[in-house]
């Protein structure tokens, strides 16, 4: 069994590279999808903005790097933030894959927050204020769209796979963005930063 959803690719690339604006372009993909015309760079100029936690809003800017900071919102203030456009949109942190195969069979795609292009989770320590917290640091956002009985597919707004063989930047968009991986990967991927994703409440 095979299920891919037809989304609309958008590269954090094009036409404004946003070297950082992986989250912000993933939103924009699952709203847009829902008819609701809302581009990445309105969402990442409105969010809320913090300058070391990302459970509290963005840290740092997302046209940059900013070294030394865990460069990310986290699901918790982002899926309120996106209510502004549809109060459907919920913090579906804590869900396994098993179960998000269930919200893509129903219709719809989810943000899902993994290690890029399923790579092995590198952990580092972060300073928050007076207090340190470990995060997996290789972290990046895409939008996963389907599934089949060996593999995950998903959006990536920053890369595009040729062949399934070579992987490039998005630099415009394209099919090509949808990537496939096997799913005992994705597993160690998504489940090891935390599980985090946003979805419409099914």
């Amino acid at each position: 069994m095979k299920v891919l959803l037809n989304v609309k690719p958008k590269s954090q690339l094009f036409p404004i590279p946003m070297m950082m604006g992986c989250e912000g372009t993933s939103c924009s993909m699952l709203l847009n999808y829902y008819n609701k015309k809302v581009d990445a760079t309105t969402i990442m100029r409105d969010w809320p903005t913090h300058p070391y936690d990302p459970k509290k809003g963005y840290v740092g800017n997302h046209f940059f790097i900013k070294f030394g900071h865990h460069q990310t919102i986290f699901p918790n203030v982002l899926a309120s933030f996106l209510n502004r456009y549809d109060t459907d949109i919920v913090d579906g942190t804590g869900t396994e894959l098993k179960d998000l195969e269930k919200i893509i069979k129903s219709g719809n795609p989810v943000v899902i927050y993994h290690t890029t292009l399923g790579q092995t989770p590198i952990n580092k320590t972060f300073k928050l204020g007076n207090k340190e917290k470990e995060f997996v640091t290789n972290i990046h956002v895409t939008l996963l769209i389907g599934f089949d009985d060996n593999h995950y597919y998903y959006i990536d707004p920053l890369w595009k796979s040729i062949k399934n063989k070579m992987v490039v930047p998005a630099l415009w968009p394209s099919k090509l963005q949808i990537i496939k991986i096997n799913k005992n990967k994705m597993i160690e991927s998504y489940n090891k930063p935390g599980k985090m994703c946003i979805f419409k409440k099914i």
